[in-house]
């Protein structure tokens, strides 16, 4: 079913060049976590791409309203709303990994997947027949996820590796075909200040 939404959200010229891609081994790493699912592939140039697929909260194989990619290729424009063919060759290759490891999926779909594994294991750890003590009051309680939703997504899950992420190389912008839109981008650009620090 991955294959069949990477169809979906590509056309047949990005969907074939993914496909080979994906035949080429090119995905070289794949880190899957609640709701994001994030790639390196090999492209024409000597520094993999980024990219992700990022999807919504909910169960089973998801549908393509709840599916967006990302990738760092200068085809990732997304004015046509088609997935560049790195992000297809990811989705093939996460496609094969959820055969693999069908629970795979379910972290991805569900933001509260890896808590409930742990939840899971720890109730596995504990003897039947021993009641845990109830916490001290001195002890320090760690925040719900529910009470800080923001710090749950700033912070790196336990066992999860950040990819290395490429030097930017420089590009030159290139606007969309319809002038409206390209000329509100334009006005956009100019009026974007970045401060570094």
């Amino acid at each position: 079913m991955m294959k069949v939404l990477a169809a979906e959200m590509s056309d047949p010229g990005r969907l074939r060049r993914g496909k080979q891609l994906a035949r080429d081994g090119s995905v070289l790493d794949i880190i899957i976590e609640p709701s994001l699912v994030t790639c390196e592939v090999q492209g024409s140039r000597a520094t993999p791409y980024v990219t992700t697929i990022r999807v919504s909260k909910g169960d089973g194989m998801p549908l393509r309203r709840d599916v967006t990619t990302e990738c760092a290729c200068p085809d990732d424009d997304n004015w046509d709303d088609y997935a560049c063919k790195h992000a297809v060759a990811a989705m093939f290759t996460l496609s094969d990994e959820f055969l693999l490891d069908p629970s795979l999926l379910d972290i991805w779909r569900s933001i509260d997947a890896d808590q409930q594994h742990r939840d899971t294991d720890a109730d596995e750890d504990r003897p039947e027949d021993d009641e845990s003590e109830p916490a001290r009051p001195d002890a320090p309680q760690e925040p719900s996820r529910q009470d800080d939703p923001l710090r749950e997504q700033l912070t790196v899950p336990s066992g999860a590796t950040l990819p290395t992420m490429p030097d930017l190389e420089f590009s030159e912008l290139l606007f969309p075909k319809p002038p409206l839109l390209a000329a509100t981008l334009r006005d956009a650009l100019a009026n974007l200040r970045i401060e570094w620090d």
